[in-house]
């Protein structure tokens, strides 16, 4: 029998109520496969993120964060419980309207990074912005000024494949806040960047809950950026069973 977990500590009592839900998860569960293949990635989570806040995710790998927050972003669907997202449920809009909710609130940052490689990595920053229908030219000039303030100003007429893992990973994430969406979602931002950079990424990410009240989840491994987070949610087998304040307090 799985345990259900109460995660609704003093911390994250208090959040939640100064400010609205920006993410709210109720007895989430995710499957894959069928039959004696079956893996239960997600059992029974409850969480609720505050706008503004920047909650970190960490937990052994294979621990379901990746699929959580893939939920969240509406790239997986549930098999049961609820989650809604600036209270949008994505099970209730059509295949058009999650694209579209999607595109205009939620910016992702893939592990994989997922550019398209015949692009240049200005029109692979654009897409977001070509997708709501901004004209291409107001779109690429946006995309050099966010590229340029990820430190690849002198890159942008290159294509991925002429850039290192680290550069890479900077035009996603700067693909993630071109369109000012009020969630991002990251998986593993820094880990393929020195110290350095990613700690200007994360000045970057802090800085837009800061100045947008944008709300971030953070699934990283990089115990040098916890200082980032308002909270740490740690996941184990599925599930959510502590969330803190402090990174100490793992």
């Amino acid at each position: 029998m799985t345990t259900h977990h109460d995660i609704t500590a003093a911390p994250a009592r208090a959040l939640a109520h100064d400010r609205p839900p920006a993410v709210r998860c109720r007895g989430l569960t995710k499957d894959y496969g069928s039959g004696t293949a079956r893996v239960r990635a997600l059992r029974g989570v409850d969480l609720d993120i505050p706008e503004g806040e920047l909650l970190m995710l960490v937990g052994p790998s294979g621990c379901g964060k990746t699929t959580l927050i893939s939920v969240v972003a509406g790239v997986l669907d549930r098999d049961q419980g609820e989650c809604s997202v600036f209270g949008t449920d994505f099970a209730s809009l059509s295949s058009g309207g999650r694209t579209r909710f999607r595109g205009t609130n939620i910016g992702f940052v893939f592990q994989a990074f997922n550019l398209i490689p015949t692009l240049t990595i200005a029109e692979n920053a654009a897409v977001p912005l070509l997708l709501q229908g901004v004209p291409r030219r107001e779109a690429l000039e946006r995309a050099r000024g966010v590229l340029a303030s990820v430190g690849l100003g002198e890159r942008t007429d290159n294509t991925p494949g002429k850039l290192s893992g680290g550069q890479q990973q900077r035009v996603a994430i700067a693909r993630a806040l071109i369109h000012r969406p009020r969630l991002i979602v990251c998986d593993e931002p820094t880990s393929a960047l020195d110290h350095h950079t990613g700690m200007k990424v994360m000045e970057m990410l802090k800085g837009a809950t800061s100045e947008r009240g944008t709300t971030l989840i953070v699934v990283t491994h990089d115990s040098r950026i916890f200082e980032y987070a308002d909270r740490i949610a740690h996941m184990d087998d599925g599930q959510i069973d502590k969330i803190v304040t402090h990174a100490k307090d793992l």
